[in-house]
């Protein structure tokens, strides 16, 4: 029997009810009273029995206290720990006070939260928050779950055209939806310091520096101390300004209209509710519309930047006209009467015809309120990057492991330590301090920051292509990516289409491919085009809308005008009374329009769509669309019919399926699709290395397979897959392009044979075909050989993301960020194309650079004055974003830079005003602004210098539909984050190995060298400390190479190539080490008792154990450092490789005593040649072998094969 969760969301994937236990009853607090009270009475009643003296004191002590502390932070450093030991289970809901959450996967962090009871009206209402998501008490289902909004629960378009607003006592509706606001609390530097400092790694850190100084290594330690503190402060620095610029996402409250009890009333935005009646007008500068909105009536043209990337404006058009009874379809035909919080209203119309509720005092278009707070499409957005932003590192269990196999070397060289010092009569509390440093020395502290700091790089070097990202974790996927799935329209080719002319408009043409320029169309073809679009012209005089459309409109010689309206000069005007907008469900779009009094509707469509809705089908049709679609061209056929005469309110209820049958044909739109530059190039490069490309499109399937096959998706001959004849008896047939090969098939009996399909040709399939396959044994292995899908609707490319991950490969999904939403975020790396320009984006860049100057020049000037200091001059590049004055000498020549020409009258009013006394400058706006504190001023001054830094993400910057938006439309989008994907997974298993190798050789340093009384002296130290710093800061810095290879990178550590690699080369080093031991104790003898407090004097044994450890650090790096076929060789990485062969040098060098005062000055003894000879010898044979056994490992067991269905495969057809 499973077990029943107390909540129902997404988000959850279980709940445990907690009650808190007494202080008494927690694990830290009564099991250590005997512990504790044992200790008292062994230490005052028996002392010389079983402690003998202070040091055995206090290490029973302090093992004692330490154990204390750490079972009291572990409820700190995991929530199930904490609720384990701070409260105790429970099922009854009313006894709960607090719930413990554990969260589905990349949804953030498991938590617990506390119950809150309300009662209201009498009724006791119990709630708690998550995420800024709220959960109520549910008594009927004893479950909690989130508010739900109606227009979640497929309404009909009725219920908000029925909507006359809120009324009476809005109490509980408040308390259930809470504020129309992003209520993100800012916590100080102290609260979230402390949270910092509990974290299991600080403290880590500090006991490890505690152990240093008992250890008497006081400015080693303390400098530590100084390191661990200061990075947790810029740590702590870094989470405050990003959670600063989280708050700035929300919108300010503004007063809107709102219809509550009968009467239109001013309310403030945050106090919004769902199914409020609010009213839209054109937003504020500085504004956005608040919350998520369902337009009732009226119309608007909405800017939606700042939510999808996307920056061309879209008209929306209200749910008026729409049939009552119908659901509300808000990703399909409803799409355009949804304006999303954030977004901003460019233009607004009024409803034009009287209604039950009152028209709005603003002159507004009336809309609904659907939902508020974090639940918008804004909200949503900004909850994915708050809690996102804990993500960023690579598997956390793995790196637990690691340090756990890690540790089991410690414990062995512990125990050596112990029982050699127990013989050698050591005192027993310094070896157990050394016993524990020995431990400790094997966790890499450096670890999490370097798994980090693999990820952060990757995200820096995407941000220079403009390319961001929402969800840092899914970077690593990238690394290991099977199939690339492309849309095609906007994507591989570009949105600009070219409008090539008309086709079929003359009966007696029998040459099927003739072009009609727009001077040969008829008139009815002429009206046609000028009604079917959703062109709209702003109020400033710009045309907004399709960009195919424009094109059209502008070849055929239509202007489009206010109102609705278009004007041809020899047409005159023609008025579009009613519009029908285009839906991918349909595949058409229509308008009623009127030219001359006389009515008629205008359709336009997919050819196939348009095909079954007319009267009459002309000869022809099919072999005209098909020979261009054949070509690559975007075809649309035209269609009309004439309607009688009748009033506004007669169009308004008629059903669209009527307006759009018995049509006449009015001839094809033939459009150009140009590809963009780069998408053959990105094709190319993901075949040559193993990346299965596909396209999924909604286009037609022709069209498809000529795009596919331009770009190099498809080679050999292509069977399309699609419905065999217009009945609906769920047949299907494989037909090439030419339709000279027609292969029938049943899906409920037939099966796909290989060695007839598969082998010898590329497949297409179509959606038709999708839907009639489903279930079909076979149909994983169709789309494993499949390489186009048109004719797609947007929820069968979701269903084909899925398909695809639950066959076990890595997907990749780029498309344009409207209509594929739902495979973008199915797929382990989406990316959305968005059509930025770089000269665009250099300039918006240029303009935030421009804005951080200013805020900063203002901040500066406040902190200047705060200590009474003279206001420092305006910055000559923010210059002319300040009046003149005598603190803006600059002024004319920041003007001038900008192209402004300077008059004589601006010449004199600067004169005039630089003569005026000094006052503060205080721009428009900011003189509300709080003084900023030095460290805000510190922080911002340093933030531009972080160039490797990644990126703090601004809304307009992500876009809601993909965790990776593309500022720019270039394809190389996915070859960019394929490169970064691998570069931070090559980077996490370099910093595994040779942090495990350095682990390792410390503890056998630590212990069996030790042990034998090698000290190395401060120079030596020196050189090799600097010599693992340069390493460690140059590792990271390999680039990616420009061509990827057909190898993948290997996704864990737990296999046998990692594994064995590092154990066998520690192998070796330990070996020579052994060696080089065992031939100096030959020429020196060993102690038979080993001083280990004895201060450092140069000996044969320091002298060999030092230039072998060297040469075992430079092997470690170089043997180690994943170069080609990902990233640089080592060679390029010229920090690196200098560093390394300057160490190598001076080993070799010092080994063979070719320059004897080097050797003098590193504290060298000299050797015999005999002993040169060998060492020597020792040195290569320690180097090589390591590089010999991990290219051994990686030769037989590297996991580096493309996965079956990333191999391209050339079909050769028979003939």
């Amino acid at each position: 029997m499973t077990k029943k969760s107390f909540v129902s969301s997404p988000i959850v994937r279980d709940s445990t009810l907690l009650v808190p236990k007494s202080l008494i009853a927690k694990p830290y607090v009564l099991p250590f009273f005997p512990l504790y009270a044992t200790f008292a009475q062994l230490y005052f009643q028996q002392y010389d029995r079983y402690i003998k003296g202070p040091e055995w004191t206090f290490v029973y002590l302090g093992t004692l206290v330490s154990l204390n502390i750490l079972v009291m932070l572990m409820p700190a450093w995991n929530v199930k720990i904490k609720a384990k030991f701070n409260y105790s289970t429970t099922k009854n809901v009313n006894e709960a006070t607090h719930i413990l959450i554990y969260t589905t996967p990349n949804n953030g962090s498991d938590g617990i939260v506390e119950i809150q009871r309300v009662t209201e009206a009498g009724s006791l209402q119990t709630f708690f928050q998550f995420q800024k998501k709220r959960f109520l008490w549910h008594e009927n289902e004893q479950v909690f779950s989130s508010p739900k909004f109606l227009v979640d629960e497929s309404p009909k378009i009725g219920d908000f055209q029925k909507c006359k607003g809120h009324s009476g006592d809005l109490t509980h509706l408040k308390r259930l939806y809470g504020e129309n606001s992003f209520d993100i609390p800012i916590p100080t530097f102290m609260e979230l310091f402390k949270e910092h400092a509990v974290a299991p790694l600080f403290v880590f850190q500090v006991f490890c520096v505690a152990l240093w100084l008992l250890d008497e290594f006081w400015y080693y330690s303390l400098f530590n101390l100084f390191m661990i503190i200061s990075m947790e402060a810029a740590a702590v620095f870094q989470r405050l300004t990003a959670l600063k610029e989280f708050r700035t996402m929300g919108i300010k409250p503004y007063t809107i209209n709102v219809f509550r009890n009968k009467k239109w009333v001013a309310l403030q935005t945050n106090e919004l509710l769902p199914m409020d009646l609010v009213s839209i007008t054109r937003t504020a500068e500085e504004s956005a519309i608040p919350c998520d909105l369902i337009l009732l009536d009226g119309s608007a043209i909405v800017n939606e930047a700042m939510l999808s990337g996307e920056s061309t404006p879209l008209l929306k058009e209200s749910i008026k006209l729409r049939p009552s009874e119908d659901n509300l379809q808000l990703d399909g035909v409803d799409k355009i009467a949804v304006l999303h919080g954030g977004t901003k209203a460019l233009q607004v119309t009024p409803p034009e015809h009287k209604s039950d509720i009152p028209p709005p005092p603003d002159g507004g278009a009336l809309a609904i309120v659907t939902k508020t707070g974090f639940e918008t499409s804004q909200g949503s957005l900004v909850r994915v990057m708050i809690y996102s932003a804990e993500r960023v590192s690579v598997d956390n269990k793995e790196a637990l492991m690691f340090i756990l196999f890690l540790l089991i070397f410690a414990v062995i060289a512990s125990w050596y330590v112990w029982v050699e010092g127990t013989k050698m009569g050591r005192i027993q509390s310094k070896l157990i301090l050394d016993c524990i440093l020995i431990i400790t020395s094997v966790v890499p502290p450096e670890l999490p920051m370097e798994l980090t700091m693999a990820v952060n790089s990757s995200l820096a070097a995407l941000a220079k292509f403009y390319v961001y990202c929402t969800e840092p974790f899914r970077i690593p996927f990238a690394g290991r990516i099977d199939v690339c799935c492309f849309d095609k329209t906007g994507t591989l080719t570009g949105e600009d289409l070219v409008f090539e002319g008309l086709a079929g408009i003359s009966a007696d043409s029998e040459n099927i491919r003739h072009l009609y320029s727009a001077a040969e169309a008829p008139e009815s073809t002429i009206l046609v085009i000028g009604a079917a679009h959703a062109l709209v012209k702003l109020e400033d005089g710009d045309i907004v809308g399709d960009p195919m459309e424009k094109a059209t409109l502008k070849a055929v010689g239509w202007a489009v005008e206010r109102k609705n309206s278009n004007y041809r000069e020899g047409t005159g005007k023609l008025d579009i009374i009613r519009r029908f907008q285009f839906s991918s469900a349909l595949k058409r779009s229509a308008s009623i329009a009127s030219h001359n009094d006389a009515l008629f509707a205008a359709v336009k469509g997919a050819p196939e769509t348009i095909r079954e809705r007319l009267s009459d089908i002309p000869k022809n049709y099919d072999e005209i669309y098909k020979s261009f679609t054949r070509s690559g061209s975007r075809v649309l056929a035209l269609a009309s019919k004439s309607l009688p005469k009748m009033s506004q309110s007669k169009i308004d209820d008629l059903n669209r399926d009527d307006v759009e049958s018995e049509l006449t044909f009015n001839g094809f739109l033939i459009f150009h699709c140009p590809l963009k530059d780069d998408a053959i190039e990105t094709i190319k490069m993901l075949n040559e290395s193993s990346h299965r490309s596909i396209m999924i499109t909604g286009d037609n399937p022709l069209t498809a397979v000529h795009v596919a096959k331009e770009v190099g998706i498809v080679f050999g001959e292509t069977l399309i897959l699609d419905r065999a004849g217009k009945s609906d008896d769920n047949q299907l047939l494989f037909r090439d392009v030419e339709e000279t090969v027609s292969i029938p098939f049943d899906p409920s009996k037939d099966t796909f044979d290989h060695s007839k399909l598969f082998d010898r040709y590329d497949i297409a399939v179509t959606g038709y075909a999708l839907n009639a396959l489903e279930g079909h044994s076979q149909l994983r292995d169709l789309l494993r050989h499949t390489w186009v899908y048109a004719r797609v609707s947007p929820s069968q490319k979701e269903f084909l993301l899925n398909t695809l991950k639950d066959m076990g490969y890595q997907t990749l999904m780029c498309g344009d960020g409207t209509n594929d939403v739902g495979a973008l975020k199915q797929a382990h790396v989406g990316i959305a194309l968005l059509n930025g320009t770089e000269e665009g984006l250099k300039k918006l860049g240029e303009q935030r650079r421009l804005e951080g100057m200013k805020m900063m020049y203002i901040k500066q000037t406040e902190f200047m004055a705060r200590w009474n200091q003279p206001q420092p001059p305006v910055p000559e590049p923010i210059a002319h974003l300040f009046p003149p004055g005598p603190k803006n000498p600059h002024y004319l020549k920041a003007l001038e830079s900008k192209g402004t020409v300077i008059t004589p009258e601006i010449r004199k009013a600067v004169e005039e005003a630089n003569s005026k006394p000094v006052e503060v400058i205080k721009p428009n706006g900011l003189s509300e602004k709080k003084p900023a504190d030095l460290a805000s001023l510190l922080l911002n001054s340093a933030g531009d210098a972080q160039g490797d830094e990644a990126p703090a993400l601004k809304l307009g910057d992500a876009s809601c539909a993909a965790p990776f938006t593309s500022k720019l439309a270039n394809v190389s989008a996915v070859t960019n984050i394929i490169r970064q994907g691998r570069c931070a997974l090559v980077n996490t298993i370099q910093m595994y190995k040779i942090l495990a190798l350095n682990c390792l050789i410390s503890a056998y340093s630590l212990s069996i060298i030790y042990m034998a009384g090698v000290k190395f002296g401060d120079g030596q130290a020196t050189v090799s400390g600097l010599l693992l710093s340069v390493c460690f800061l140059s590792i990271s810095r390999g680039k990616p190479l420009e061509k990827l290879s057909k190898q993948r990178p290997q996704s864990g550590i737990f296999n046998v190539y990692i594994m064995g690699s590092i154990l066998s080369q520690f192998a070796v080093h330990i070996a020579t080490l052994v060696y080089i031991t065992t031939e100096i104790y030959k020429l020196e003898p060993r102690e038979p008792q080993v001083d280990l407090e004895k201060e450092f004097a140069p000996s044969l044994l320091n002298t060999g154990i030092f230039i072998i450890q060297l040469v075992q650090q430079v092997s470690t790096f170089a043997v180690n450092y994943q170069g080609e076929p990902f990233r640089e060789n080592i060679r390029s990485n010229k920090g690196m490789y200098y560093g390394l062969l300057g160490v190598t040098g001076l080993a070799l060098a010092s080994a063979t005593e070719f320059l004897p005062e080097l050797n003098e000055a590193m504290k060298f003894v000299p050797m015999t040649d005999d002993f040169k000879i060998k060492l020597t010898l020792t040195l290569l044979l320690d180097f090589f072998g390591s590089w010999g056994v991990e290219h051994f490992f990686k030769f037989f067991f590297m996991d580096d094969k493309p996965s079956d269905i990333s191999v391209q495969q050339v079909k050769i057809a028979s003939k």
